[in-house]
């Protein structure tokens, strides 16, 4: 067992007693199974999870994988065993580490820790594995997090690559100060700085900076998508020099994605992006119009859009279409809600709403079925293996700066569906 519970650590002064670590767990995970197998649809159901972990995969070196976890205080149940004691949380974390696709247990083991603190506070709890690793090979992380408190957990799989040493697990980015970043999306002025495999013996890296001008998903009966066809010429490079701590700066100064690129035979690597202010939120009216377009009239849109007063324009819009002001308020929650959902779940070059998956999730919501494959994911709305129920299929796109680009395979027979649907929202009603 390859486990350091030193590396515990938060991002605001707070100290975690670490109570036992248990012995390696027998049993196979259920989450083992191949997910094609299983319906997770709850990865697309915000609120599900309650833990709600943050993640990230870093491949130090030629031995060793680091896997970094982030926990979130607020979504940790905190509470006493008598009245004169402190606030606990209990946290059990468990895993198991296999070759990709095989059954032999590599490594597992089972750490439970303590945080003293109180409910509703605001920190974070950071933590790492630390995982024996050997270079081009894949392995399968299953991982559990478990608030004992609440007696609730949650269970993931992790593809850990070790293929080649440029893709995005090759690379760790943190802020100035040494912090792991955990997300891949940044405002307008933010620092990053990543840090290379040490045994990457590469002194340079090409920073490829793409602008962002694309237009959204088209319906899903339209005969083809070709703007989903792109070349993905950058509008600038740069080439930037790894320091003495092996790490390379980017200062985010301009709307685009940003895209590492160690080899040009191999173009995998990291890539952040900076789409608008507070993404994956919407906060601003001009980045509330543009999701509209998915139910709103040709003219309707370019009403909206050349209004002296947007806001004003927008909520006649709503209240327009909903009759009343309660009715719009609950239609404007529901649907921006599901704009900044599509934001964090499909978010690939485009703002994640504006992606296929993100258009079908907008108006249909979220599918009661999903079957996650290599290539492609399957999703159903209504009963399985029933013929009223609608059936979505989105294949994985292969894209050189981006992991989450799927394309829906488009036909005629979603059209009397995707009218009633947008009736339906237009009608003021939620679909």
């Amino acid at each position: 067992m390859n486990f350091k519970t030193q590396n515990i650590k938060t991002n605001t002064p707070l100290n975690l007693l670490i109570i036992l670590v248990v012995f390696v767990f027998l049993h196979s995970c259920k989450s083992g199974q191949n997910a094609s197998n299983r319906n997770v649809a709850g990865i697309y159901m915000p609120g599900i999870n309650l833990i709600d972990p943050s993640f990230k995969v870093f491949n130090k070196n030629d031995s060793l994988t680091q896997f970094y976890f982030r926990l979130n205080a607020e979504n940790l149940l905190y509470t006493k065993k008598r009245s004169d004691s402190t606030y606990t949380a209990n946290v059990e974390v468990t895993y198991q580490l296999t070759e990709k696709d095989q059954k032999e247990i590599i490594d597992s083991a089972t750490l439970k820790f303590v945080d003293f603190g109180k409910n509703n506070q605001l920190k974070y709890l950071d933590g790492t594995l630390e995982l024996a690793t050997q270079p081009n090979k894949e392995y399968d992380l299953i991982i559990m997090f478990n608030d004992i408190n609440r007696d609730n957990y949650l269970k993931k799989r992790i593809y850990i690559n070790r293929l080649n040493q440029f893709n995005s697990q090759n690379f760790l980015p943190t802020d100035t100060l040494g912090n792991v970043i955990f997300k891949n999306y940044f405002n307008i002025g933010d620092v990053v700085e990543l840090k290379k495999n040490e045994t990457n013996s590469n002194n340079t890296i090409a920073l490829k900076i793409y602008n962002i001008v694309h237009g959204i998903a088209k319906p899903p009966f339209s005969e083809s998508d070709t703007e989903k066809k792109q070349d993905f010429l950058p509008d600038s490079i740069q080439v930037l020099t790894f320091d003495e701590n092996s790490k390379v700066r980017l200062s985010i100064l301009s709307k685009g994605l940003y895209h590492f690129q160690s080899s040009e035979i191999n173009k995998e690597g990291p890539t952040f992006y900076s789409f608008q202010d507070n993404f994956p939120s919407v906060k601003s009216i001009e980045n509330m119009i543009a999701p509209m377009r998915y139910i709103s009239t040709k003219d309707e849109y370019n009403k909206l859009l050349e209004a002296e007063n947007q806001k004003v324009a927008m909520d006649e819009f709503w209240l327009d279409i909903a009759g009343s002001t309660e009715r719009a308020r609950t239609l404007i929650k529901e649907y921006f809600n599901r704009v900044e959902n599509a934001n964090e779940f499909f978010t690939s070059y485009l703002e994640g709403w504006k992606t296929d998956r993100g258009l079908i999730y907008l108006i249909y919501g979220t599918p009661t079925v999903v079957y996650k494959h290599k290539d492609y994911e399957n999703w159903i709305y209504g009963e399985e293996n029933n013929v009223m129920s609608l059936n979505f299929v989105f294949y994985k796109v292969k894209n050189p700066i981006t992991n989450n680009d799927y394309s829906l395979s488009r036909s005629s027979i979603y059209k009397t569906t995707w009218y009633r649907a947008v009736d339906t929202w237009r009608s003021g009603r939620i679909y």
